[in-house]
């Protein structure tokens, strides 16, 4: 037999079934809506970062500077694809440099300078070649040029590093 609920009896299930879908929401935030939020583009726009990559910048919770600031090469001259970016964080960046299937990074040049829309004044990195570093670096000897180095520039002023026997090198760039 059907009988009518009262008002009373309806509304915890209410209620209930309200705040299963607000907690549900609220949860779905945290994972999905941060990224979009912080300064930066989100890590999962850049699909061809390597996992273990991707995952390290989602875990320090980086974007990446708006601008070309993802790049690879053979930066420790092994023959294998390494990966450098540039990790957002607030007001903040920092240049992460992955070897080849390292999740780890070295970290270089932590400051907010260059974090505009401007191109002139933005900051970047870019592959650097050997002609290019020793012509910036006129004294510099190793017994082996690296196939590739990477430039931090901001403006009109860079930071180059290079990985020099067995070590990342921070070298003079562009004035």
């Amino acid at each position: 037999m059907n009988t009518a609920m009262s008002k009373g009896e309806s509304i915890p299930g209410r209620v209930l079934l309200f705040a299963i879908a607000a907690g549900a929401t609220l949860l779905a935030g945290f994972v999905y809506i941060p990224p979009l939020l912080r300064p930066g583009i989100p890590v999962s726009r850049f699909p061809q970062l390597p996992d273990t990559v991707a995952s390290d910048l989602d875990r320090r919770g980086c974007n990446i500077v708006r601008g070309n600031n993802v790049i690879s090469g053979d930066f420790a001259g092994n023959g294998e694809r390494d990966w450098a970016v540039l990790c957002q964080q607030d007001n903040q960046a920092s240049l992460l440099i992955y070897l080849a299937g390292s999740g780890t990074p070295a970290v270089f040049g932590t400051h907010g300078a260059g974090l505009v829309d401007d191109p002139e004044s933005a900051r970047g990195i870019r592959v650097a070649g050997w002609d290019y570093v020793v012509r910036h670096n006129p004294g510099i000897r190793v017994a082996a040029a690296p196939t590739a180095c990477i430039e931090d520039g901001v403006g009109m002023g860079s930071s180059i590093y290079c990985y020099l026997d067995g070590a990342w090198a921070p070298l003079a760039g562009a004035d």
